[in-house]
């Protein structure tokens, strides 16, 4: 293995272990804006030292790493907007997000590429962006329309309730 291939592997480890080592939201609990902030704060800061840690590397290798750690920090503030703001919009978001930031990545590989092969691997990354981007509206429709199915259920669990005789005291 070459000295070169050694040191970006070594790198992309460390890029991936910040990363792994970070912030992880779950979109189950919702948080204060004291909270929101400092972990806004904290994904800044991972982000900044996800993007140093790319200086080691040279040509196209730094140009995907840097694109890299940018992209982590989109995604990591838009999972933390599905959790600070809890809804079927801000996860669409957070997808689209991260299709984004998977089309910036891909681009970003492709240039090293020369001629046809560049070419193929932009239209590659343009579909998958695209693919993407359907998939997470098409489950943005079917979480709302579960959401409305659940609160048409309970309002029927309601009305029932309410239209029962009450049982009476002897």
């Amino acid at each position: 293995m070459s000295s070169t291939r050694k040191k970006y592997l070594i790198g992309l480890a460390l890029v991936l272990g910040v990363g792994a080592g970070g912030v992880v939201y779950s979109a189950e609990t919702a948080m204060n804006k004291d909270a929101y902030k400092a972990a806004q704060h904290r994904i800044e800061a991972q982000g900044k030292a996800q993007r140093k840690a790319c200086g080691r590397f040279k040509g196209n290798a730094r140009d995907v790493c840097e694109v890299r750690a940018k992209g982590w920090e989109k995604m990591a503030k838009a999972q933390l907007e599905t959790q600070y703001k809890p809804g079927p919009e801000a996860e669409k978001m957070a997808k689209f997000a991260r299709a984004d930031v998977d089309f910036a990545i891909a681009k970003e590989r492709c240039e090293a590429l020369k001629d046809r092969a560049h070419d193929s691997c932009i239209a590659k990354a343009k579909h998958d962006r695209e693919a993407a981007i359907r998939l997470a509206k098409v489950e943005k429709v079917q979480e709302l329309n579960a959401l409305r199915r659940e609160a048409h259920e309970q309002r029927q669990a309601q009305q029932k309730a309410a239209a029962a005789p009450a049982p009476h005291k002897s």
